[in-house]
């Protein structure tokens, strides 16, 4: 008895471990998008039809979950970017919902993106409510965007619509920041890249093809004062180029 007692507890111990792990690999993001109802893979793009007549696209690697019902039409951004034309439903506003809060919409286009610390909102048609968690809320037109952090709203100054070229297999890039660029081609790229800290800021211009991310390090090394070295398919090492 004591034997066999021993063994129940080995085994309930067992299942306990399984079950944390499991859950702990749930809310990583390999988890989120093997638990996702839409997902896309490294290099991946893909546009799919909604129960309610809406098209969703989502940029490589992206994963969301989808609320639908007689009440409700949620769609919740795991991680990664989405473009979505939302089919009119007055019972029913359409909302994108992130880690930061809210996007609420009827009869729209519009893009939303998981960055680190914000969820960034771009209107390319009509518009929409981005709502935070607190109830903070701001009214965007077409061609408005803005970054939605965990305690403000920030409107992006300039037309923000070329955000959503990658539809199209292109990254359009209007003087911003090296680091923003590399984080655009991390999706499409295979293993580590780390940019150095001292050339994270460098401004960037230019339009490039997401679905060759080495011939854009190449170009952005031609025309930056950077250097990029590839130790592998895996390591992708930026850093500033030493002086001659």
């Amino acid at each position: 008895p004591q034997a066999s007692r021993r063994d129940a507890l080995r085994m309930l111990a067992g299942l306990g471990l399984l079950g944390g792990s499991l859950f702990l690999g749930s809310k990583t993001r390999l988890g989120e998008t093997l638990l996702a109802d839409l997902h896309t893979g490294r290099g991946q793009r893909q546009t799919f039809n909604l129960a309610d007549g809406s098209r969703l696209s989502l940029n490589a690697d992206s994963a969301v979950d989808l609320r639908f019902d007689d009440q409700q039409r949620v769609v919740i951004l795991r991680h990664g970017e989405l473009v979505i034309q939302v089919a009119a439903d007055p019972r029913r506003p359409l909302r994108v919902r992130t880690a930061q809060g809210e996007i609420r919409a009827l009869g729209t286009r519009f893009l939303v993106a998981q960055e680190q610390d914000a969820t960034r909102v771009v209107v390319l048609q009509h518009s929409v409510e981005s709502r935070l968690f607190d109830g903070t809320t701001l009214d965007l037109q077409e061609g408005q965007s803005a970054l939605l952090y965990a305690g403000k709203i920030a409107a992006v100054a300039g037309d923000q619509r070329h955000r959503a070229d990658w539809l199209s297999g292109r990254l359009n890039v209007l003087d911003d920041p090296l680091e923003q660029v590399v984080d655009a081609l991390r999706p499409y790229s295979r293993g580590f890249i780390r940019v150095a800290p001292d050339i994270r800021g460098l401004r960037v211009q230019g339009v490039f093809p997401l679905n060759d991310p080495d011939r854009v390090f190449t170009a952005l090394a031609e025309t930056l004062p950077i250097r990029v070295d590839r130790y592998s398919p895996w390591l992708t090492l930026i850093r500033a180029k030493e002086p001659r």
